[in-house]
């Protein structure tokens, strides 16, 4: 696994903290019964899971993953937490390990078109983005405004959003 953590305890909820993932608790546009903090907490660790444990695409033709959207999909329509990891366990028989970081490359702002479309660098585009996140206050519109609308990244995010 590339020297990274697993973590397969399903009472091991310092995952969430390892990821640094938060999901609000805002209400979504339905409150439907199931809808608790018991599922709410679930959804966040199975989701932290993924996100360390890993990789973003599920072959090597780059196809990504969608298990966070199942996962919080059936989460806010009120599934509860058996059914959420049974999601989780079914989609991870397939799943690729995470990437570790490539230890003597640091993306900036000044060379991060040198790494694009290049897949073992996607850990430290994520470690990009995380700063860049936290250099903007943690302002995901503008972060997102940035990159996504960058004229190198654009058509890279478009021609991923019609796939089999």
């Amino acid at each position: 696994m590339s020297g990274l953590d697993t973590f397969t305890d399903d009472d091991d909820y310092s995952v969430i903290d390892k990821a640094g993932m938060a999901l609000s608790h805002n209400p979504c546009g339905l409150l439907l019964p199931g809808v608790d903090p018991t599922t709410h907490r679930e959804a966040v660790r199975l989701c932290a899971r993924d996100y360390l444990e890993n990789h973003i695409f599920i072959n090597d033709r780059q196809f990504h993953s969608h298990l966070n959207h199942h996962l919080l999909a059936v989460y806010s329509l009120g599934g509860s937490t058996k059914r959420l990891q049974e999601i989780f366990d079914i989609n991870n028989s397939y799943r690729r390990p995470s990437l570790a970081m490539v230890d003597d490359v640091t993306i900036t702002t000044d060379n991060y078109t040198e790494y694009l479309v290049k897949e073992e660098y996607y850990p430290n585009f994520v470690a990009f983005y995380r700063r860049e996140l936290a250099a903007s206050n943690g302002n995901i519109n503008s972060v997102v405004a940035k990159y996504f609308f960058d004229p190198h990244i654009f058509p890279l995010a478009m021609s991923g959003l019609l796939h089999p």
